[in-house]
């Protein structure tokens, strides 16, 4: 994998493991953050989904990747700008792979 690509996966990493510890901050259970999230979906595949964006997922053995769009509803069940929330994604994998 090139440069590019581990920090390009290190940042959809990062963004996901923020979002994840704001969910947790905020006392929220993972699933009543999927939902809020993605509410056109059932509340069980809503669930699906984010565990497969924070975990592995069953049929490839990767973490399911983060489309903007999910960033962006993500970040606005949150409260927060997305751009403020992708920059502090960035320095956190910034600093991961410096280490």
């Amino acid at each position: 994998m090139t440069t590019k690509n581990n920090f390009a996966t290190s940042l959809e990493r990062a963004f996901v493991e923020l979002v994840a510890g704001r969910v947790k901050e905020r006392g929220w259970k993972k699933g009543d953050f999927a939902a809020m999230g993605w509410p056109e979906d059932t509340p069980k595949a809503a669930a699906a989904r984010w565990t497969a964006m924070r975990s592995k997922a069953s049929n490839t053995g990767k973490p399911q990747g983060v489309l903007i769009s999910d960033a962006q509803l993500m970040a606005d069940v949150l409260g927060e700008d997305l751009s403020y929330l992708m920059a502090v994604a960035k320095e956190q994998a910034r600093t991961r792979l410096e280490e």
